[in-house]
Order: structure tokens, then C-alpha cells, then sequence
């Protein structure tokens, strides 16, 4: 059954709606601001494979930090415990795909010396967290809009054409192992926002430092970093303030990073962390319940 929360912005779907053996969970939301993050939790006999497309995530598996930004990929295999590292589930637009290894017959669709290969490709994948295919965007997106569609036996063929695709991509990639740093180019303009974090938001500028026209540079700074130049500024920022609220207040620390307001910075603020700058300096936090219902 394919069910849709209170935003039209979240899909999920199950195996019912794929129609083929494996397939858990399927599912995708795009978010305007972050929500309350995952507790600890695990998949028994199935693999979770993660793609950020937009935006940044923080995943712990076992105690280690995997911090994601955008067109990012991250697995967890069965029974491997994990949750957000205590922070939210962070604004962007993210897929996650469950499948089950052990007893699923005649899995994928696939006959039985096909599926014991990719299950074995799929367990044996030998990096965590790795850059994606540049296809697999297209892809997840195709994908969704497929599960949207009145079920025909052409679009139970077309979504296990692109889920295997798909699988095929993510292997390749993980064997690639490369999760990417910045260009020298990147590099001076990721030097200059740390440089002038005090400063208003100001893309212009950042293009002038690339040396790019604004709309290459944005196009450029996308590519790399995964997120908008404003937003990556923005984020940059906020991890800034949790730091100076330690020692500082609210309107000493939103005037010290170039907000025109405290108002306006408590409410980024709490955008991006579900706290409220007041709540931050106390060492609060927030409650973290289980954002996706997923089977233990």
C-alpha cells in the first residue's frame, strides 16, 4: 500500500506496490525543514541503501559517524543497528530502499542463480558511504513517479528494470569508494565563507571568488557540495552558532554571524535544528521518535 503523510513531498510504498519479492520499503521525502530524527534501530534479513540527492544527513552505525551530503550513498547491512546520531533528519531530498536477503524467493524477479549473485554483490559492497552514479537521481525519481501510476504489467516491468539498474549502479559506485573532495576552485570559495561567516548571505559574491558567472557557479557549487551555495552558507553558519551559544547569547551570537535579526536567526536556528537557540545554550534536546515506522 502506497501511503502519503500529511505533506505530498513523502511517499512510501511496500512490496505490494513494487510487486516483486524483496522489496520492504521503498520510499522518499523532500523537505523543507528538518523533522525529529531516528532512534536506534535495525532491519533483521534485509539491507537499507540510502541516497541523498540534496541537502546534508548524519547517520551512526555502531557507534561511527557517517556524515552525507548530497548525491551520497549509505547502507546498512541486516541487523546492524542505527539511528541519526541524535540530530534530526535534516531538510533535503532523500530516498531509502529496504530489501530482504534471506527469505525472499525468486527475488527481484530474478531466477535463482541471478538473485544469489546480487545478493551476494549487495552484502559484499565494501564501502559504507560513497558518491553516487550521477544517474541514480534520474533514476529514484523515475521510479517514484512509476508508483504513482495505476498498476500495468508494463509498469511492473519498467520498475524492475530500473530497481536492478539501480542495484547495479550502487555496487559499481561502492567498489569506486570515492566520496569525493572539493575542487581547488571549491576550495577557495569553501575558505571564504569560513572566512566571512559574519557576513549576510551573498551568492554574488561567492561567484566572483570562483571566478564564474552566477548561474555556472551555482550549477558548479550544486554538483560538488550537494546543496545551493546560499543554503551551504547558511548550514555553515549554524553549525557556527551551536558553538558560540556555549558562551554567548542569542543576540550576541546572531549579530556576531550577520543575521538581521535574533528573531529571524532563532528561527533558522530551529529550521535546521528543532531547538530554539534559548533551549541550545541550556544543552536541551529534543525528543527523538521513530520518524519512518520501519519493521525492527
Amino acid at each position: 500500500m502506497i501511503t502519503r503523510c500529511p505533506s505530498p513531498s513523502r511517499l512510501v510504498c511496500h512490496q505490494k506496490d513494487f510487486g516483486l519479492p524483496g522489496v520492504v520499503m521503498f520510499g522518499r521525502y523532500q523537505q523543507a525543514a528538518s523533522r525529529s530524527g531516528l532512534l536506534p534501530h535495525s532491519h533483521r534479513d534485509a539491507i537499507e541503501i540510502c541516497f541523498l540527492e540534496r541537502g546534508e544527513q548524519t547517520y551512526q552505525v555502531e557507534n561511527r559517524i557517517y556524515r552525507l551530503r548530497g548525491n551520497d550513498q549509505f547502507f546498512t547491512l541486516p541487523g546492524e543497528i542505527h539511528d541519526t546520531a541524535n540530530l534530526p533528519q535534516e531538510r533535503g531530498i532523500l530516498y531509502w530502499l529496504i530489501l530482504r536477503l534471506e527469505t525472499s524467493k525468486q527475488f527481484l524477479g530474478l531466477s535463482e542463480s541471478q538473485a544469489r549473485r546480487l545478493k551476494r554483490e549487495l552484502r559484499g559492497m565494501p564501502t559504507r558511504h560513497f558518491r553516487a552514479n550521477p544517474d541514480s537521481a534520474s533514476i529514484q525519481g523515475q521510479i517514484s513517479a512509476l508508483l504513482v501510476e495505476k498498476p500495468t504489467a508494463h509498469r511492473s516491468l519498467r520498475l524492475q528494470s530500473l530497481l536492478l539498474q539501480y542495484l547495479t549502479l550502487t555496487v559499481e559506485a561502492s567498489h569506486r569508494g570515492a566520496r569525493g573532495s572539493a575542487s581547488p576552485l571549491m576550495q577557495r570559495v569553501l575558505q571564504h565563507i569560513e572566512r566571512h561567516l559574519e557576513d549576510p548571505v551573498h551568492v554574488p559574491q561567492l561567484a566572483e571568488v570562483a571566478r564564474l558567472s552566477e548561474s555556472r557557479f551555482k550549477t558548479r557549487f550544486k554538483r560538488e557540495m550537494g546543496v545551493p551555495p546560499a543554503e551551504f552558507w547558511l548550514r555553515q553558519k549554524i553549525e557556527k552558532a551551536s558553538s558560540l551559544l556555549k558562551t554567548r547569547n542569542v543576540t550576541e551570537v546572531a549579530h556576531a554571524l550577520g543575521f538581521s535579526s535574533s528573531q529571524y536567526f532563532a528561527t533558522v536556528f530551529k529550521r535546521y535544528t528543532l531547538v530554539s537557540p534559548s533551549r541550545s545554550r541550556l544543552g536541551q534536546t529534543v525528543d527523538l521518535p521513530n520518524s519512518f515506522g520501519i519493521l525492527k
